[in-house]
């Protein structure tokens, strides 16, 4: 195995420490797992061309003028939309199909949206 180094913010160190200490796993482990989690997500987008899914995203009231002209400039693979408040914040679901990077393409400027917390793609394959 390798040694790397790893900066990251204080605040994250904090929710991997309390991650792992339920987990009872080393940070080294916890690391470890979350690379290959990433590297396997990464690999399987990649290799597929139409999908079907949807888009988790949290935010606060300031997004919704932006995520909503987002949308309609994405309507060709935007399905429909529910959005929830909860706790002070917004749940929005997005349903969406289409091709493999207009949906990546959609997920990442959702999540450049500055009040935008959170946007987490989930897709199927279409065989």
């Amino acid at each position: 195995m390798e040694r790397i180094s790893l900066t990251i913010e204080k605040n994250l160190l904090k929710e991997v420490d309390e991650i792992i200490n339920k987990e009872r796993i080393s940070r080294s482990e916890f690391i470890r797992r979350a690379l290959e989690y990433y590297v396997k997500k990464y690999d399987w987008l990649s290799r597929i061309e139409s999908k079907i899914g949807e888009i988790t995203v949290i935010y606060n009231s300031k997004a919704v003028e932006d995520i909503v002209k987002l949308e309609s400039q994405y309507k060709d693979i935007v399905i429909i939309s529910l959005e929830i408040p909860f706790e002070g914040k917004i749940i929005r679901m997005i349903a969406i199909k289409g091709q493999r990077d207009r949906i990546i393409e959609f997920t990442n400027k959702l999540k450049g949206i500055s009040s935008v917390e959170l946007a987490q793609l989930t897709t199927i394959s279409i065989e």
